[in-house]
């Protein structure tokens, strides 16, 4: 299907133009001021066209749990613009071997209606697992590589599932052969110090994150390592030499959420300090940060009530992290352009991901349209995930997607999804 979006502000991470975008065959064919013929037309009068957002940190808990799945997965991320997600491998089993990805590849692939990759889980047992789905069998160098994972997930912290890893010589080998290396940085050691501690950020305070970072240090280089979920400025400045998430929970709760709705807002790290979530702001705004990840995570009610002990850490967020960041946007505290950067292009280039994250010739037409005049209530029965809350409850938001298109299709448009299929990711030789 060809597809022309007219009279719309396209804004890319370079800037933002009053253009037309023309959609042939699934990719961007050309920015025009003109208004070439088309099978469908959608008229982005007063409207922002930017890149689709590509999630680099998605928990679709699948296989093996019950909080999410590929279908609502995918309808949250559409109802967002979200196009395209990285998966993390702490499932049930977790994604540690090539037998179990080429599993979750036919899984994903029968109902995914959003572009998708997988992060590789990376123990201190399957260095050879790594070299087969990340850097080819590693016995012949004249081979080109046969990527077909986003990066390899460490975790040196223990979190949801069992891919706790804290052998720094181990993982001094993984970030050697893997391309990337995504790591959960809190220091285990640290944390099983502070267990008797009276609230959840202070069982995994800051200094679990300071070590862990200044361990990563000893063993990482720039380009390799990919570090999740920073939470405070001292934190992103600490990891200087490496890419750098930050999440919009961090960026818009404090801790004093723990007190409001309790286990509802406990993730890992935890929630900190106003003092800190300003600074992470700080650290925005001075260029420090690489990417947002949304950190999607959701858990079942039944889950989460149970007492502040047992009760999981992870927050739903791929179906509002766009939305809250427009809405900062249109409030001054970002530029639109730094939204895109942060969300959609570099995601895809710390990724590798081909033609994805631009808007331009010849990329893949994955692509939001964005109303910034509408203006709605966040509520957890209007969002599209399974676990059915949301920690942004009662939030008045301003900026929601208005079109989703995927691949050159419209996958979601006024409320209404369309069947689409959505395909796995591509990379680029590192």
């Amino acid at each position: 299907m060809s597809l022309l979006i007219k009279n719309g502000r396209v804004i890319t991470h370079r800037g933002s133009c009053r253009t037309n975008v023309l959609v042939e065959g699934g990719k961007i064919s050309g920015l025009t001021a003109g208004q070439p013929e088309a099978e469908r037309v959608i008229d982005a009068a007063g409207m922002w066209v930017m890149p689709g957002v590509v999630d680099p940190h998605v928990h679709f808990r699948q296989p093996g749990m019950d909080s999410e799945d590929w279908r609502s997965g995918s309808m949250a991320a559409l109802a967002g613009g979200v196009t395209t997600v990285l998966d993390m491998p702490n499932t049930d089993p977790p994604l540690t071997t090539a037998e179990r990805l080429e599993e979750k590849r036919a899984l994903v692939g029968a109902t995914s209606s959003i572009n998708y990759g997988f992060h590789f889980g990376g123990t201190a047992g399957n260095i050879r697992e790594v070299l087969d789905v990340a850097c080819g069998d590693g016995l012949e160098p004249d081979r080109p590589p046969r990527t077909r994972v986003a990066s390899v997930k460490i975790y040196m912290g223990s979190s949801t599932g069992e891919l706790l890893l804290t052998d720094l010589s181990v993982i001094r080998r993984l970030i050697d052969i893997a391309p990337i290396v995504t790591v959960h940085a809190e220091d285990e050691e640290v944390i099983r110090d502070c267990r008797g501690g009276a609230s959840h950020s202070l069982r995994r305070p800051k200094g679990a994150a300071f070590s862990a970072i200044k361990k990563l240090l000893t063993v990482g280089r720039a380009g390799k390592v990919y570090v999740c979920h920073n939470t405070s400025y001292e934190e992103v400045n600490l990891a200087a030499p490496f890419y750098r998430e930050v999440t919009p929970h961090h960026l818009i709760l404090n801790e004093s959420a723990m007190d409001s709705i309790g286990n509802y807002a406990k993730v890992n790290p935890p929630l900190r300090s106003e003092a800190d979530r300003i600074s992470l702001w700080r650290a925005l705004s001075e260029g420090r940060v690489t990417t947002i990840g949304s950190d999607h995570a959701p858990h079942l009610r039944s889950a989460k009530d149970l007492d502040p002990i047992r009760a999981p850490s992870g927050v739903p967020g791929v179906e509002t992290s766009l939305p809250l960041m427009v809405n900062a946007s249109l409030s001054g505290q970002i530029a639109p352009e730094r939204v895109v950067e942060l969300m959609s292009y570099n995601p895809a280039r710390v990724f590798r991901l081909r033609g994805k994250g631009t808007i331009e010739r010849g990329a893949d037409a994955d692509i939001v349209v964005i109303d910034p005049r509408e203006e709605r209530e966040v509520r957890a029965r209007d969002l599209h995930y399974k676990c059915g809350w949301t920690p942004f409850e009662g939030m008045t938001l301003r900026g929601w997607p208005a079109v989703t298109v995927v691949g050159g299709e419209i996958a979601y448009e006024g409320g209404e999804f369309h069947l689409v299929k959505g395909r796995e990711v591509t990379y680029d030789r590192p």
